[in-house]
């Protein structure tokens, strides 16, 4: 179910490395700002913007399962920040913080059905990659060109803009472009 979203002039968070191809999509399929941060920039700037619409981790090098890393500990904090925190049910921190704000967490998988979207029959091709976008509603054939971001940069920005209101088909074809 799509979050309702009253930080309309708030911009996206994306936190990750920076250059990230997850912000990039969300740029160009919203068409709302986007904030790329470090998760030092993210813990230690808060006043940079103390409010965002929405923030996305990207959480995707392994680290050391004993602690947090530092993209959960970003998370943890943005989350008090943000309309909606979009995470990946398929990181156990992500799991983690879905269990602890299930009521402001929009989840992504690759194939965890308990997420809100949920990627199924992934076929990485030659020029694309492609997978069956499942939501609680909806079931789409998405075809995203290679070179764009891979298969959960690709999820990640999908879920954050269905998260906000934007319908899955219009989302998957501002994705497709």
């Amino acid at each position: 179910m799509p979050i309702n979203n009253s930080r309309k002039g708030d911009p996206i968070a994306v936190v990750g490395r920076g250059n990230s191809a997850t912000a990039r999509l969300l740029r160009r399929m919203t068409g709302v700002p986007v904030v790329e941060l470090t998760p030092y920039e993210a813990v230690m700037n808060p006043h940079t913007h103390p409010q965002y619409r929405a923030v996305v981790v990207e959480n995707f090098e392994p680290r050391d399962r004993r602690s947090l890393s530092p993209c959960a500990v970003a998370r943890w904090e943005l989350s008090r920040r943000a309309g909606v925190t979009v995470v990946a049910l398929d990181d156990g921190e992500g799991r983690r913080l879905a269990r602890a704000l299930p009521q402001r967490v929009f989840a992504y998988s690759d194939g965890k059905p308990q997420a809100d979207l949920t990627a199924k029959n992934v076929c990485l091709r030659h020029h694309q990659v492609e997978f069956e976008a499942l939501t609680h509603n909806n079931l789409l054939r998405v075809r995203v060109p290679r070179g764009q971001g891979g298969l959960y940069e690709s999820l990640a920005a999908l879920a954050a803009a269905v998260a906000l209101g934007m319908p899955l088909e219009q989302a998957a074809q501002c994705l497709e472009k």
